[in-house]
């Protein structure tokens, strides 16, 4: 957890969009499903071409034994992460945890919101919307988010 604290000071360093797959990496792994995901953990990647790309990194990893598979998000109700742009339309669901990249909450979607602060990339995080879905996020992460809600 301590990368993530430290990631978001070299912004200008790292490319954007791999900065963010961090990020998404991480909060994963402090995340916990109250029906834990079958092997693999499945992200879906709904918004730019880069990102997706960059989250490609990702693929096949291992988070507490599960591989992940990142997909382009074309098949919604397999996925236990889904990624999405700002103008991405997406619907809330249970045991999803859904991150939103450059979005205001709350936004009564997203239980977290990747943001830009000046040269630095932070996360903002709404508790409540993930309670709703049956996620639970860690207080090491709450610990590191820009606001909680």
């Amino acid at each position: 957890m301590a990368a993530l604290a430290t990631v978001g000071g070299c912004f200008a360093q790292v490319d954007e969009n791999s900065l963010k797959a961090a990020f998404v990496y991480n909060i994963i792994a402090f995340s916990q499903w109250d029906h834990p995901p079958d092997d693999p953990l499945t992200i879906c990647v709904q918004t730019n071409p880069a990102l997706l790309t960059a989250m490609g990194t990702l693929q096949a990893k291992r988070l507490d034994g599960r591989r992940l598979l990142v997909t382009d998000g074309s098949m919604p109700s397999d996925c236990d992460v889904r990624v999405h742009g700002a103008q991405t339309s997406v619907s809330p669901a249970a045991d999803v945890l859904v991150i939103c990249d450059a979005c205001q909450l709350p936004n009564h979607t997203s239980a977290v919101a990747l943001v830009r602060e000046g040269n630095k990339l932070r996360f903002d995080v709404d508790v409540a919307r993930a309670r709703s879905d049956r996620i639970l996020l860690s207080s090491q992460l709450l610990r590191l988010a820009r606001r909680v809600l």
